[in-house]
């Protein structure tokens, strides 16, 4: 007889398609207390596989609340339970998961375990074939170069015209901001662009690396902290590549874009001071240089761009 732990680790567009008849829809959807009545509705009332994951990602994006309580006291789930064949083993891990998803839909709250696997079941109802991703993501610059024990989200892939989308609810459904959680769905999360994944995801299984480019998890630990509102612009950060800005005292912090258009709100904010400051800016040969005076003390650097969070840096002086 043999005997398994099971762990889940709790952390903290679509080919151009529009989907704004789907998402009118499923927003006078009631808020389902099973999964079951939530993917009948939604195969009742969509006939492509793409606009019914949709469905289900925007129906879990809108109605589930983030369990801010766990994300900062995380707890280590296990399951202890004894099997004789694979298939026995198979059944039972999918009990536990269901498990999971019953009590989501129930309480209407959960982390990113409770949103992948709610919608990998949807999908399975479905006929759709899908997957949950376990890996890494950072969300503060205090993260930059620190790697974890273990992973610490998990996240979506789904199969739609024989091609793997890469989405997000956890990350749709909206954002922590001082202590609160706000609900504003963040249609960057659906279909993420495989080019720009290894920027806030990066995958626990080799398959799912290997498929989006050439990372380790090193490298994507040292990098900056990319936010959605920048990802989802043309612009390029050419300079530094690094998220931790060594400076000499006589050193000032220099940032180089391509395709930066300066006619935005551009400013920063430097961990510990009160007021934001405007970096000096200048374009040459369509490259835009940031000039940002040297703090001379360690500090977390924010910059924004029209009033949005774009990337996050960590600075070291000498």
């Amino acid at each position: 007889m043999k005997q398994v732990l099971f762990f889940l680790f709790i952390s903290t567009a679509l080919f151009s398609q529009n989907y704004d008849k789907v998402d009118a829809k499923v927003l006078n959807y009631p808020r389902f207390s099973n999964v079951e009545e939530l993917a009948k509705q939604i195969d009742n009332d969509f006939t492509l596989d793409a606009e019914k994951a949709r469905a289900a990602f925007f129906w879990l994006a809108k109605n589930i609340r983030y369990n801010l309580k766990e994300y900062y006291n995380p707890k280590q789930r296990y399951y202890s339970f004894r099997y004789s064949s694979e298939a026995e083993k198979v059944q039972k891990l999918q009990a536990i998961k269901d498990k999971l998803v019953e009590t989501t839909f129930r309480n209407k709250t959960g982390v990113c375990e409770e949103y992948a696997q709610s919608f990998k079941k949807i999908c399975d109802l479905l006929g759709i074939e899908s997957q949950v991703i376990k890996g890494y993501v950072r969300n503060s610059a205090r993260e930059i170069g620190q790697i974890p024990n273990t992973t610490n989200h998990a996240w979506n892939a789904v199969k739609l015209n024989e091609k793997w989308v890469i989405l997000d609810a956890t990350w749709a459904a909206g954002f922590e901001r001082n202590g609160k959680w706000i609900r504003q769905f963040n249609n960057y999360f659906f279909d993420m662009p495989k080019t720009k994944i290894f920027k806030t995801h990066f995958p626990d299984d080799s398959i799912w690396v290997l498929r989006f480019g050439r990372m380790t998890l090193q490298e994507f630990y040292k990098q900056p902290i990319y936010d959605d509102s920048f990802l989802q612009r043309n612009t390029e950060l050419l300079t530094p590549k690094s998220g931790i800005i060594t400076l000499k005292s006589s050193e000032n912090i220099v940032l180089k874009f391509k395709n930066l258009n300066t006619e935005n709100i551009i400013f920063y904010t430097l961990k510990g001071n009160r007021y934001s400051q405007k970096p000096i800016i200048t374009t040459k040969n369509g490259i835009t240089t940031l000039n940002i005076i040297n703090p001379n003390r360690n500090s977390d650097l924010t910059l924004y761009i029209n009033k949005e969070s774009a990337l996050r840096f960590k600075i070291k002086t000498q």
